[in-house]
């Protein structure tokens, strides 16, 4: 057997990503079990706080804790599909899709209620209102990074964005991207 031989038969497979139906199926069994997250949650008047609960091969959980105001903006999930679940309070979400010509699509999202969305997603997520809001996430496969994008003022919707910086999910991020 050659060393190429006895590297591909250790070779690890890529786990497949879980669907957006799945993830949102995920996200809300999760958000039910407040007693396994509950008292981890922060809410912290300088930055949205954000932590990673749960890793596994083909997915991850966040819990995001965002005080009045506070936000994240325009961003992808590094080629992950994702799913949120509004637990408390409520968020502002603006919307988009990588390649769309659509333009910008907003929601609020209340508690109780869940999005789900595929790779291509990109969104700008703000606590709108003066009372904390507390969110669940899921992403697959696990978020790595998240790339910001600015709107050019280009007339085509995908065509306007232009990427200014990549984040990683994990370790010292830079705030550029956080809105207070």
């Amino acid at each position: 057997m050659t060393l190429t031989e006895a590297a591909d038969a250790f070779a690890i497979e890529p786990v497949a990503a879980l669907s957006p139906a799945r993830l949102l199926g995920v996200v809300r069994g999760l958000a039910q079990q407040r007693d396994r997250w509950r008292a981890v949650v922060r809410h912290t008047t300088d930055e949205r706080w954000f932590r990673r609960i749960a890793a596994h091969d083909d997915f991850d959980c966040w819990l995001i804790g965002w005080s009045a105001h506070q936000g994240v903006d325009l961003h992808d999930h590094g080629g992950s599909a994702g799913a949120l679940y509004v637990v408390e309070g409520a968020l502002l979400e603006t919307s988009t899709r990588r390649g769309a010509a659509v333009g910008y699509q907003e929601q609020q999202l209340d508690a109780g209620a869940a999005r789900a969305f595929g790779p291509g997603h990109l969104h700008r997520v703000v606590n709108p209102g003066t009372a904390v809001a507390t969110s669940v996430h899921v992403y697959s496969p696990p978020l790595m990074s998240m790339d910001f994008y600015v709107d050019s003022g280009a007339d085509s919707g995908a065509d306007a964005l232009v990427r200014t910086h990549r984040e990683p999910a994990l370790g010292t991020r830079s705030g550029r991207g956080e809105l207070r």
